[in-house]
């Protein structure tokens, strides 16, 4: 059995111009590598971006992946990464054995079209307190060397949203192509809304 047979994968809406997929993935750390190289074929089925901003995107996907397994699911301290061991990894493979532990699903939605693409994550954990966390992203002195994910993941990526209780997030990366127009804008002043069609 290969890892990906591991993971339940559903495409919702499929053209040449748009895919809905929904994965659905245990907490099997193994299968971090090979779902961070299904979602990232997105990039290049589309054609959104260069390599630079693939590679950059790369990045904050990993960050954002580690965060839903590790930290979400398996629920493992960033505070035990901060003191060189193997304390962290050692929990991490022992969690990915016992219960609650190993019964909990990743679930992500990915929507992929000409003009971008938005990855959504979810994990079964607990979540986290995200206004504090990004608070301490902006303060130096209160950063650790774990904390950086979340710079990463706001940094190569268009827009980064998390939900309120800080289990799930979206990483949303544009399409590079500065030429082509959207197909929904909306004129704010009036509220119009006008369609364009791409052939």
């Amino acid at each position: 059995m290969s890892e990906l047979d591991e993971w339940e994968e559903s495409e919702v809406l499929t053209s040449r111009h748009l895919r809905v997929s929904q994965l659905t993935i245990p907490t099997r750390r193994a299968l971090i590598s090979p779902l961070r190289e299904r979602l990232l074929s997105a990039v290049s089925d589309f054609e959104i971006v260069d390599e630079g901003r693939q590679n950059h995107f790369c990045m904050a996907l990993e960050e954002a992946l580690n965060n839903a397994f590790y930290h979400g699911n398996l629920e493992i301290s960033s505070e035990l990464k901060e003191d060189g061991s193997s304390a962290f990894l050692d929990l991490a493979r022992e969690r990915e054995t016992q219960e609650p532990w190993r019964s909990r699903l990743i679930r992500v939605t990915e929507i992929v079209g000409l003009f971008g693409l938005w990855i959504c994550i979810c994990d079964e954990g607990s979540g986290f307190d995200v206004k504090a966390a990004m608070e301490r992203c902006n303060n130096p002195e209160l950063m650790l060397a774990s904390g950086r994910g979340l710079l990463l993941m706001n940094g190569f990526t268009d827009e980064l949203i998390f939900n309120g209780s800080g289990n799930e997030v979206t990483l949303v990366l544009y399409r590079s192509d500065e030429d082509r127009e959207k197909a929904l804008q909306a004129d704010l002043s009036t509220g119009e809304v006008i369609k364009r069609i791409i052939a």
